[in-house]
């Protein structure tokens, strides 16, 4: 499986991922941090129709599936709602400058297929954007302890080597 970026949109093994385009953004943004999430479901359907729901308030640029299926949100030059209020190095408002990828699932496994394509979508970013860092929403997430997610559980020497995973 190989997932490449061209004009904000993710492509994999040169087809476009499946769309689901969300009502809920902001204005352009410089992506230079990824955060990861958990959907709070082991449903897949439920979070692409809240996330991509006129008035929910909510967004992220892409749900990866636990059998590795990817679903496209919204270009990542634009900004989703999906870290709230939140802060990464000094810097408030963390969905100002990130990508936000939902991992349907609730944090307990972590299927294979869902790790591979959290990982390859993760290298595409880094060789597609000023990427500086990925982490979970619990790190971003003001107060600290808002958000559990993607939690203890989940794989971050699998997705991030870091002799795979180098900043563009």
């Amino acid at each position: 499986m190989t997932f490449t970026v061209a004009n904000h949109q993710l492509y994999q093994d040169s087809i476009l991922v499946s769309q689901c385009p969300s009502p809920n953004h902001g204005g352009i943004i410089t992506p230079r941090l990824i955060v990861i999430h958990y959907t709070g479901t082991n449903s897949l359907s439920s979070p692409l129709t809240w996330l991509c729901q006129k008035g929910s308030r909510v967004s992220a640029h892409l749900v990866v599936a636990k059998d590795g299926r990817v679903f496209q949100l919204l270009p990542f030059n634009i900004r989703g709602w999906h870290a709230g209020r939140s802060e990464y190095d000094g810097r408030s408002n963390v969905n100002s400058f990130s990508i936000g990828i939902e991992n349907q699932g609730i944090g307990d496994e972590w299927p294979w297929p869902q790790v591979e394509a959290n990982r390859e979508i993760i290298r595409a970013l880094f060789k597609a954007y000023p990427i500086e860092d990925v982490v979970g929403h619990e790190d971003v997430a003001i107060p600290p302890g808002r958000k559990p997610d993607p939690g203890p559980r989940y794989p971050w020497g699998e997705v991030c080597n870091e002799n795979e995973v180098e900043p563009a």
